[in-house]
């Protein structure tokens, strides 16, 4: 028991002793685990802060990249913009530049072209135009103001036309009937020279009835231009009375000249009588008026050609330019229609009026040679079908018309015609009458009196009885009882 007891406190220590030892062996395992746990945390924890880095280095790349993308995106868009922007600012010049010629386009449309349009309608040398800008010509633009042209040329026209239809249809009843009662007014005149010997009112009657011609002649001639009939139907007549009757109508009859150069009795047929009359009144009319006084008279010659006959009127006035020159043809040519608002003012009818009567009766009437006195040549000429020989026995000639030419009698050196030959340049024309007088033969050439002195009252009583017989001898010749009312 001793030995035990005194050997308890050394088993005691040893224990202690032995559970020291194993505590301080836990305690290294302990803190050798603990020391390798803490390595593998530190480890792990390096591990996950490389990862971390990574991580965020691959987050700031990715932010940085995505930063560049977004920057180069909004850099192209800007670009793209500014692209847009300064496209929709050249599209915005570029339509200002186009609007601001478009509209130069159209103010010349309606500040120069429109206007030179109607004028070019009214005297066609005057031309219209085209595009201001040239680039426009060929363009839509240019086709549409060429329609729009046209269209407004058209519609003028028919305008013009429908209001001119009208306007003769007014003046062509107007002056019927005023030229029905000139007709009358010229028979009660002609009554009255019957009725009355006194040399003053035979005088006086014969200046009323030559007034009266005038302005029947003038009331004629404005028919015809509206599409009348010339109002008379006469029998076949001298050419030479038709000539001289048309001088009768016009003021200043005294300073016209005619001579004939015709060695037959050369007649019209009754149809182309007044039409022929009203022509050659007309350019009468017209020589006279262009001509001053007090220079040599409008000389008018009568002529017989190979294809018919001509009336040649030579004047000595002012002559006529190249506009009016081309006017007068396209007048007298009869192939264009006739405004009246055309004529100008006062109206140029005379060139009109003729040109009616040669589109209906085949006639021909030129101006477009001067005269050989400077002034202006106008030639009738009539066609062989509408002319005939008249027998002067059965219709002489007025004593008013100029004589025919007496043939030259053959020189006894040069072999004399066979009788089958008429005169040089002359026509075979068809005879009123076939028959003549035997003692039928060429009238004398008339001669000019000489300038006679003063005169009596009893010449002068005679002398205008004398002018009254030969006045009324030729309204017996020229005028029948016969109005014709309708136009062929």
């Amino acid at each position: 028991m001793t030995h035990i007891s005194e050997a308890g406190p050394w088993l005691l220590a040893l224990a202690m002793t032995a559970v020291a030892l194993a505590l301080a062996v836990l305690h290294l395992r302990t803190r050798r685990s603990n020391a390798a746990l803490r390595a593998e945390a530190r480890t792990e924890a390096r591990a996950a802060a490389g990862a971390y880095q990574a991580l965020e280095a691959n987050a700031r790349a990715g932010a940085q990249a995505a930063a560049q993308a977004s920057e180069t995106r909004y850099r192209s868009m800007e670009a793209t913009l500014l692209a847009e922007a300064q496209e929709a600012e050249r599209a915005r010049l570029a339509a200002e530049q186009q609007g601001d010629r478009l509209g130069g386009e159209l103010a010349h449309f309606v500040d120069t072209r429109l206007p030179a349009l109607v004028t070019h309608l009214r005297h066609r040398h005057v031309p219209v135009p085209g595009t201001k800008d040239p680039a426009l010509t060929h363009t839509d633009v240019g086709t549409l103001l060429e329609r729009a042209l046209n269209q407004v040329a058209q519609v003028i026209v028919d305008t013009e036309q429908r209001v001119d239809a009208g306007a003769q249809a007014v003046l062509r009843a107007t002056t019927a009937e005023i030229q029905a009662k000139s007709y009358r007014l010229q028979e009660m005149i002609e009554e009255a020279q019957f009725a009355f010997d006194d040399p003053e009112v035979a005088k006086r009657l014969v200046s009323m009835d030559r007034t009266n011609e005038e302005n029947l002649r003038q009331i004629q001639a404005t028919g015809v231009l509206c599409g009348a009939w010339p109002g008379l139907t006469r029998d076949d007549s001298h050419l030479g009375d038709i000539v001289a009757g048309a001088q009768s109508r016009i003021a200043g009859y005294q300073r016209v000249q005619i001579t004939s150069q015709l060695s037959d009795p050369v007649g019209v047929v009754a149809r182309a009588v007044e039409p022929l009359a009203v022509i050659v009144a007309e350019l009468l009319s017209n020589a006279v008026h262009h001509t001053p006084q007090g220079t040599r008279p409008v000389d008018v010659s009568l002529h017989q050609v190979q294809a018919g006959a001509c009336v040649v009127i030579d004047d000595p006035g002012v002559g006529m330019t190249d506009e009016e020159r081309e006017f007068a043809a396209r007048m007298l040519s009869g192939q264009e229609g006739v405004l009246l608002t055309h004529l100008g003012d006062p109206p140029r009818a005379g060139f009109a009026t003729i040109g009616r009567l040669v589109l209906q009766f085949g006639l021909t009437v030129t101006v477009d040679k001067p005269s050989s006195y400077g002034g202006v040549r106008a030639v009738v000429f009539i066609p062989d079908h509408l002319l005939m020989l008249m027998d002067e026995v059965a219709q002489p000639m007025s004593a008013m018309s100029p004589a025919l030419r007496k043939p030259e009698p053959p020189r006894q050196e040069s072999p004399a015609p066979s009788p089958a030959t008429g005169p040089a340049g002359a026509i075979d024309l068809p005879r009123r009458r076939r028959q003549r007088a035997a003692q039928d033969t060429d009238r004398p050439a008339r001669q000019d009196p000489a300038p006679a002195p003063g005169i009596t009252p009893d010449e002068a009583a005679r002398t205008w009885g004398a002018w009254q017989t030969g006045t009324l001898r030729g309204f017996e010749d020229a005028h029948t009882d016969q109005e014709e009312g309708t136009q062929p």
